[in-house]
């Protein structure tokens, strides 16, 4: 008898043990590209040319609507990851090239024909789906520690771009970040994407679901969500609508703190410290003077998120992390006045900022991995600093175009804001731990572990 052809063996004997050998690999960027698209489209959901289709209203509508699709994408991603850990990490595999591939169709669709929907309905494809991309993919990855790392790294870089990049100026040249920010995310980044998560489920198991499927649907996180986005949201918009006094400014803040509070306590263990840290850095981070800066300074706050990431993974602690998200509200604060006329300013800013954000999110593994969803949903909700920076557009917002205006009022208010926040954030995390002790959280992980290798 002669020798068979590859072709003639099984499919698992020729192709798949070849296609295992970069399992890893092939995992790590999956997770790494899906977590940028998903980010960016969280924080920057609208290529903004298309808004010359659309007309000053409907601009002015899809302003007016922004926050609300990214509350919407963020429950979206909350509720993906609890039905994709009842499902299986294959199926979040698969869940996740599933919204990568309708994002790139959407995509394309609308590159290659003429504008026949609407902006508010374009922003809102794009904010849900790209939750279901985060949150499915944050499952997926869950339990290994260099694909999380990827993810993880890959989601706060995005989401970091998106919200510190500023409209170019009309009439003149963008700059490359500019430019970038226009067309976020761009389609080739959108089709890398989907190769990368094709890629990522093709070396998938079919034995991984049984290891990590479960057969209830969980709740806790979902409720999480619910309360800390919709009470950010309502307390926010209700706040836009009103004189920004004192006691109104102080009725906004303890509806965000008790909202997080009870999201923390919603969430097993200690994991709920990682919302509470997630809050107190997007209160802090919208407070800062981000305009003008330099094109290269990008680098610096994507660098920052790479050294704080390294930072924590070497050892974290939550109450450095608090005491700088502390720091920079009173940065922010003291350096109103000045924010606009130094260059320095915004760049110390946007560095710390990456820092604090790579070394919030380093921590130990949670027990549950939608508690780490959950957190980075308090990532792309408009917080109530957001609120205060655009309260004199009547709108949620940092100027009439959603980005930081670089001929905005200054105020020290917002810094004064967020470090009462980053305050409050840091009291719920003693509380958390008084009722959570630490031997509850070694029980939990250790029982988590046991169950899904029996």
């Amino acid at each position: 008898m002669g020798a068979k052809s590859a072709l003639e063996y099984p499919m698992d004997m020729a192709v798949v043990p070849d296609l295992r050998r970069f399992a890893g690999l092939a995992e790590v960027a999956s997770a790494f590209l899906g977590a940028i698209v998903a980010g960016l489209l969280l924080m920057a959901p609208l290529d903004l040319a298309w808004s010359d289709d659309g007309g000053p209203l409907e601009l002015d509508m899809l302003v007016l609507n922004m926050p609300r699709a990214a509350a919407a994408g963020a429950i979206f991603a909350v509720v993906a990851a609890a039905l994709a850990v009842a499902l299986g990490r294959r199926a979040a595999w698969l869940m996740s090239l599933g919204s990568a591939t309708i994002l790139l169709a959407d995509h394309l669709w609308n590159l290659n024909s003429s504008f026949t929907g609407t902006l508010i309905t374009v922003n809102y494809i794009d904010s849900i789906f790209g939750g279901l991309l985060l949150g499915t993919l944050g499952v997926a990855v869950c339990g290994r520690r260099i694909t999380s790392t990827a993810f993880l790294v890959g989601a706060l870089g995005a989401i970091l771009f998106g919200d510190l990049t500023s409209l170019p100026e009309s009439g003149g040249e963008p700059t490359f970040t500019e430019w970038l920010s226009v067309g976020t995310p761009p389609v080739w980044l959108l089709l890398i994407a989907v190769v990368a998560l094709a890629a990522g489920v093709s070396v998938q198991r079919p034995a991984d679901d049984a290891e990590t499927e479960t057969a209830d649907l969980p709740i806790a996180p979902i409720l999480a969500a619910l309360v800390l986005v919709m009470a950010t949201a309502l307390s926010t918009e209700w706040f836009v609508r009103g004189p920004g006094t004192v006691p109104n400014i102080v009725l906004a803040a303890a509806v965000t703190l008790v909202a997080a509070l009870l999201a923390a306590l919603l969430l097993p263990g200690r994991d709920g410290r990682y919302v509470l840290l997630a809050v107190a850095v997007t209160n802090s981070g919208s407070a800062i003077f981000t305009v003008p800066r330099p094109d290269w300074s990008a680098l610096m706050q994507i660098g920052g998120v790479l050294l704080g990431f390294y930072l924590g993974r070497r050892g974290f602690s939550p109450w450095p992390a608090f005491a700088g998200t502390g720091l920079l509200a009173l940065f922010a604060a003291l350096t109103a006045d000045h924010a606009h006329s130094d260059a320095v300013i915004p760049i110390v800013g946007i560095t710390a900022l990456g820092l604090l954000m790579g070394y919030a999110f380093a921590g130990p593994a949670p027990v549950a991995p939608t508690s780490m969803v959950v957190a980075l949903s308090a990532l792309v909700v408009p917080c109530l600093v957001i609120a205060l920076r655009g309260s004199s557009f009547g709108r949620i917002a940092y100027s009439p175009r959603w980005y930081r205006d670089p001929t905005g009022a200054v105020s020290a208010t917002p810094g004064w804001t967020a470090l009462a926040i980053s305050l409050g954030c840091a009291a719920g995390l003693l509380l958390l731990y008084r009722l959570r002790p630490a031997g509850i959280q070694s029980a939990k992980r250790a029982f988590t572990h046991s169950s899904a290798s029996s």
